[in-house]
């Protein structure tokens, strides 16, 4: 089911300057009516210097609600 591969993205880490798997801060339910409705979307990955942490910016949760809504109708 999609909700399970939703949880985890490839997002750009800013302070490890890659592309890394990102994960939500949010269940699944959440972060569709986060996404909808352009709230702050928290995501975060480990590293061996510690948890980083941010806030997708509007393109990267306009991309992210894009890749959401493709999987629903692909699946």
């Amino acid at each position: 089911m999609f909700f399970e591969d939703l949880m985890s993205f490839l997002a750009y880490c800013f302070r490890c300057e890659k592309k890394v798997t990102a994960h939500t801060l949010l269940d699944a339910a959440k972060l569709l009516v986060a996404l909808a409705n352009e709230y702050d979307v928290e995501v975060m990955h480990t590293s061996d210097s510690g948890d980083h942490r941010w806030k997708l910016n509007s393109q990267e949760k306009a991309k992210l609600l894009s890749h959401i809504r493709k999987s629903m109708y692909n699946n």
